[in-house]
């Protein structure tokens, strides 16, 4: 299976195979090693992982191979299944976010290169949340863009989480921030999900509802906090938008700015 420019996965003797291309320094592949390394030794829902090695000149993590369905593929036509998932996909979020992990790369080093180089932003506004991400000492595990498309649901129901490469430590609002965006605007849900986003607005409205109030079980929702996160998160991924996205971007973050940073 081939994933872009940089690997391409095998799957041999119940396990993955990340076979790097011959462009990725060893820097580079080492730091993914610790990544996975750190991840499992740290949270028991990630995949086992069993080392690198060099075979053919090619690098390979090798990982625990995690059977079974995404969680954006089972949410079927029934809203009460929708509201079962989100919920247990919040609760599982939560759990992963309690644990504490070092070496990995903070929220500020994630997040900080993208504000820097979003142009249709004031200096005022940038020192705003450049202080933001900076202000914490928090070291929670971050996914980095958790989606029902990374939940694998195995036969007997249990919930696991592939593909870590984007973790790293810091506040977990960050996270929530994160995965809420990508579940209202981006992941898709229901049958054939990997080809169409089927659920509507409305539809994701709600389970972004549902998401919110499953992971802070009953606590109240920072709201200012997320939506400073949410702010981050759009600038973000406005880096990595196609031009079409852009446009619909740049609308919301010029009026996020306008509401949480220049008063």
């Amino acid at each position: 299976m081939e994933c872009g420019n940089n690997y391409k996965l095998d799957i041999s003797n119940g396990q993955v195979l990340k076979i790097y291309s011959d462009g990725i320094t060893l820097d580079t592949i080492q730091y993914q090693a610790d990544v996975y390394k750190k991840v499992m030794d740290t949270c028991s829902v990630a995949p086992k992982f069993y080392g690198i090695e060099q075979n053919d000149g090619k690098y390979i993590l090798k990982l625990e191979y995690i059977p079974g369905n995404k969680l954006s593929e089972s949410f079927g036509r029934n809203i009460f299944k929708y509201r079962k998932n989100t919920r247990n996909f919040g609760r599982l979020h939560r759990e992963i976010n309690e644990n504490e992990v070092s070496g990995l790369i903070t929220a500020k080093e994630k997040f900080e290169t993208s504000l820097l180089q979003y142009e249709d932003i004031g200096k005022d506004s940038l020192k705003k949340l450049m202080l933001f991400i900076s202000d914490t000492d928090k070291k929670n595990l971050c996914y980095g863009e958790l989606s029902l498309e990374n939940v694998v649901v195995d036969d007997k129901g249990n919930m696991r989480v592939t593909d870590w490469e984007g973790a790293y430590c810091g506040d977990p609002l960050s996270d929530v921030a994160h995965a809420y965006y990508l579940l209202k605007h981006i992941t898709p849900i229901g049958e054939g999900a990997t080809k169409i986003l089927k659920a509507d607005m409305q539809t994701r409205q709600f389970l972004g509802r549902v998401y919110l109030k499953s992971y802070f079980n009953g606590k109240k929702v920072p709201i200012r906090e997320l939506d400073m996160w949410g702010l981050i998160i759009r600038i973000y991924h406005y880096s990595i938008a196609t031009e079409e996205e852009k446009q619909d971007l740049k609308k919301v973050i010029s009026m996020g700015i306008e509401k949480l940073l220049e008063v």
